[in-house]
């Protein structure tokens, strides 16, 4: 039995293009879950930094956390395009990214992550607790 030399180079010029396609769909992977938790922290940072600026007499915790969120998402994000965001106050203030992720391998994902951050009263707050904390002592005593 004879083995021909060129049938390994054959059987592994196969298997190379299958692993070097494995190993950019892997990293095109990696790339999107930090893209993703990047921008879902950044999303988090803006909506709480609009809900402080709501508390204010006279914010605007629109304007704050549309400032904070394009400073955010401005910082460079590999394979990523169309990044877009949304924002919105009310009761709370939420804060959305969209955005188009190429694969590398000829796709796009896409990618839409939101958070949102109610606007409260720290003063009112800390009084209902304060309140609550007085209660609990009172049933505990008697």
């Amino acid at each position: 039995m004879k083995i021909k030399k060129a049938s390994f180079t054959i059987e592994a010029a196969c298997v190379m293009s299958l692993v070097l396609f494995a190993v950019t769909g892997l990293l095109c992977l990696c790339f999107f879950v930090h893209n993703r938790s990047w921008l879902t922290a950044a999303a988090c940072e803006a909506a709480l930094t609009g809900s402080m600026e709501g508390n204010r007499e006279n914010g605007e915790p629109v304007l704050a956390a549309e400032n904070r969120s394009r400073e955010l998402g401005s910082s460079g994000f590999f394979c990523m395009e169309n990044l877009r965001q949304q924002i919105r106050a009310g009761k709370k203030v939420t804060v959305a990214y969209m955005a188009d992720a190429r694969t590398g391998i000829g796709g796009t994902w896409k990618l839409q992550v939101q958070e949102s951050s109610k606007i409260i009263d720290p003063a009112a707050w800390v009084w209902k607790i304060k309140a609550a904390e007085d209660a609990l002592a009172e049933m505990g005593e008697s």
